[in-house]
Order: C-alpha cells, then sequence, then structure tokens
C-alpha cells in the first residue's frame, strides 16, 4: 500500500500544486478550477486536502499537513450557516448555487483524515456541522431518508448513503449518539429497500410509496456499496450481518452489469455513463469482500489511471460527457474528475492504514 501512496502522490501532486493559489487580499490559500472560472468547490478542495495528508505521512519534515490544514480551513471558511455545501456544477447562469448532500458526503472522510493527522481544528468543525446540517434534512415520510436536496420529494437512495457516511465519521469525532442512531435508521432502510423493484439493484430515486421514480444506476448503486464500509464497525452485529448479504448480492448485479457497455437498464441516468471516470465504482469492486476477481479489478483500474497520468497528465481525467447548455456552468470539470479520483484512491489508502492501527 505503500508503494500504490508513493504512486498517487507522484502521479497527482504536480497537477493540484499547480492550482493552488494565495488570495492576494487576504493571504487564505486555495485552489483555482479554471473550467469552473472560479474557486474549486468546497467539495473537490476538501478532497484534495486529503491527497497532502497522504504526503504529509510519507514524506515527513515536507509542507503536506500544513497545505491540508490550509485547505481545510478554506473549506470551513466557505461553508454555509447551516452546514451545507454550494454546488457550483450545472447551475443556470444568475441562479444560486446547488444544495446537495452529496457535496458533504463526498469529503466527508477527507475532513476526518484531515483531523486525525494534523488536529486541524477547522476540518473536525467542518465535519461535524455538515452532519448537523444532515440531522435536520431527514425526511418527515421516513426516518432512514435524508433529503438530498432541501426541495426533494423523493428518496435518492445513494444520497441516504452518503449520510450514513458522513454520521459515521462524525460519531467517531464527537461521540454524538444521535449520528449513530441515524446511521442504523439508513442501513435498515436501505437493505429494506434492496431489490423490492428489482431483483438486486437498487434504484437511484424511488417515490414515498416505494415505486421507482428514476431507474438503475450502476454508479450510484457502487457508491452504496463503497461508502458504507467505513461505517460498518459502528453497526449492530445483527445489522452488519445482514448488510453484508445485502451488499453481496449488490455487487455480484455490478460485476455482471459492467460486462456490457451503459444503457437505460443499467445506467438511467445520463450524467454517469462514463464508468471510465467512476471512481466510486472500482472502490466498490477494491473493497468488495465477495471475490477477488472483483477487488483485483478495482485496484487494477486506480492502478491502471496512475500508470496513464504519466503519460496523459490532467488529460486523462478531461470529461468526456460535456455540457451543451450554454447558459449553465459545466455539469462537471477535469479538476473535479481529478478530484474524485485523488480523494477516493488517497482515502483508501488511509482507511486501510487506519484500519490496521486498529482503529475502525
Amino acid at each position: 500500500m505503500n508503494d500504490f501512496a508513493s504512486q498517487i502522490i507522484i502521479g497527482m501532486k504536480p497537477y493540484v500544486d499547480q492550482l493552488l493559489k494565495l488570495d492576494s487580499e487576504t493571504g487564505y490559500l486555495y485552489l483555482f478550477d479554471d473550467e469552473l472560472g472560479a474557486q474549486a468547490s468546497c467539495c473537490t478542495t476538501g478532497l484534495a486536502a486529503s491527497l497532502y495528508v497522504l504526503d504529509g505521512k510519507l514524506n515527513t519534515g515536507g509542507d503536506g499537513f500544513q497545505i491540508a490544514r490550509l485547505l481545510a480551513e478554506d473549506v470551513r471558511r466557505r461553508q454555509l450557516p447551516s452546514g451545507a455545501f454550494r454546488q457550483p456544477f450545472y447551475v443556470k447562469k444568475g441562479d444560486p448555487d446547488t444544495i446537495d448532500i452529496a457535496e458533504v458526503g463526498a469529503v466527508a472522510n477527507s475532513l476526518y483524515h484531515v483531523f486525525e493527522a494534523t488536529g486541524s481544528t477547522a476540518a473536525k468543525e467542518c465535519l461535524i456541522a455538515s452532519a448537523d446540517y444532515l440531522l435536520t434534512q431527514v425526511a418527515s415520510q421516513n426516518p432512514g431518508v435524508v433529503l438530498k436536496r432541501p426541495d426533494s420529494d423523493f428518496d435518492v437512495l445513494n444520497g441516504d448513503m452518503y449520510a450514513a457516511h458522513t454520521f459515521g465519521r462524525a460519531y467517531q469525532l464527537s461521540g454524538n449518539p444521535a449520528y449513530l442512531e441515524k446511521i442504523h435508521h439508513i442501513f435498515a432502510h436501505l437493505a429494506d429497500r434492496f431489490g423490492r423493484n428489482e431483483r438486486g439493484w437498487w434504484p437511484y430515486i424511488e417515490n414515498w410509496d416505494g415505486t421507482v421514480h428514476l431507474g438503475n444506476s450502476v454508479v450510484y448503486q457502487a457508491t452504496i456499496i463503497a461508502f458504507a464500509h467505513t461505517a460498518l464497525p459502528l453497526l449492530e452485529d445483527s445489522l452488519r450481518e445482514r448488510w453484508s448479504e445485502v451488499s453481496e448480492e449488490a455487487m455480484a448485479t455490478l460485476v455482471q452489469a459492467i460486462k456490457q457497455p451503459p444503457s437505460e437498464e443499467t445506467e438511467a441516468t445520463w450524467w454517469t455513463r462514463d464508468w471510465s471516470h467512476s471512481w466510486e465504482l472500482y472502490l466498490s469492486l477494491w473493497r468488495s469482500a465477495s471475490t477477488a476477481d472483483a477487488q483485483q479489478l478495482g485496484q487494477k483500474k486506480f492502478t491502471a489511471v496512475l500508470e496513464e497520468i504519466a503519460d496523459s497528465g490532467q488529460e486523462l481525467f478531461r470529461p468526456k460527457i460535456v455540457n451543451d447548455v450554454p447558459d449553465r456552468t459545466p455539469v462537471t470539470t477535469t479538476f473535479r474528475k481529478a478530484a474524485g479520483f485523488v480523494g477516493i484512491a488517497a482515502n483508501k489508502v488511509l482507511d486501510d492504514w487506519e484500519s490496521k492501527e486498529g482503529k475502525s
């Protein structure tokens, strides 16, 4: 794993380093997303911070931990008073940025590891504030559902897992029993909903009556599987055993589905049909407890990407699904894809190191 960590730093740090900027008025450090034409989002900034945590752990005496702390402070400064983060992607020009808990869930692990490695109060405060925000978004219709967006009128199932993942990391830093209770509500709900509409699948979105609002998604099913990982030690034994059975069947479905290109039946969400850049998919495979073949497939993808970076650089992350709506911001950017990769890869290493130390 140390070799893989070194590959991440060698492959990704030069690109991220060149996006680091100092505000001329405040002196604050931040990351600039050139395709967005603005500061990188809070989520992508936090994900990139995990790269510098990794660098700090491997290269003692360097500035990795300091940069990670400064980026966490930037995220904390820009966090909304509610504890949510703005999502600046695919927003109609002139409209406010979207509020989406995917921004919270995707960065929670990075904030946790920044605090664990550096003692950053900003990272801890940011994670706790995010978890407190999620408590305000629990659906009145079901205690196991957390609204993905404040105006949602349905259940986005991968959003529920983003919330459970965040609650888990926040619980580990705070011991707040409200977070632990909510983790159990969400895992039980997702276990109940698995396969209800189609064997082996969670749909992307369900209506409150349990019918499908938007169909199957390999990427979002993989997100549920992958992001469950860090919360599993916090579950009661019976629920953990039940989840193990559910996730094994869900993974078997994914392994079969990815043998063919994305289709309406396997990827109903058009914006996720580039599986080559869907890092959550390969993380779920790598973390799979079901088969060594799935683990190897996931690990090989991350290794292959790092090898390709030596030839292609950041061009490897240039989005294949482009935004053809001129009055909206990009649906994604090269840096967003790169930050997603580096955050997931770096946090995979940090999670494994933590497990070996017996912390989870």
